[in-house]
């Protein structure tokens, strides 16, 4: 289980955001970047510029902890890598729908439309969702 909060890829993604603002760069450019929203991007921006990056990476995660082991969420990763379709669905696009389904078929355990976001998030593959799905 991913236990250090700093080792997540969604920290990694928001400390990189916030050097490259530091260094300059403009929210939406920042944003395209790292598959963030400008929305995100900009409430980065603003932590940064009260308190810097320290407080950008003393930001919390937020939620108790998964019950998917470092395995599960392997596992998760490497289908997400490949195409949905490989997995029973009827096309190869992942939506935020699928991931649930998938990961209540594969583990038992049936998770919100915003705790599977940050799941896929944590991973740094939110950017393999179809839009229409976030």
């Amino acid at each position: 289980m991913l236990t250090r909060t700093e080792n997540l890829p969604s920290v990694a993604r928001r400390m990189a955001a916030g050097q490259m603002l530091v260094e300059g760069a403009t929210v939406h450019t920042v944003a395209d970047s790292l598959h963030l929203s400008a929305q995100t991007v900009r409430r980065y921006k603003s932590i940064v510029e009260d308190g810097g990056l320290a407080a950008l990476q003393q930001m919390s995660v937020g939620g108790r902890p998964s019950v998917l082991d470092k395995a599960a969420m392997g596992w998760i990763a490497s289908a997400l890598h490949g195409s949905a379709r490989e997995h029973g669905f009827p096309s190869d696009a992942w939506t935020n729908s699928r991931v649930r389904e998938l990961i209540g078929r594969q583990f038992g355990v049936h998770y919100s439309r915003v705790y599977t976001w940050q799941i896929v998030s944590n991973l740094g593959l939110g950017h393999r969702l179809s839009k229409s799905a976030r």
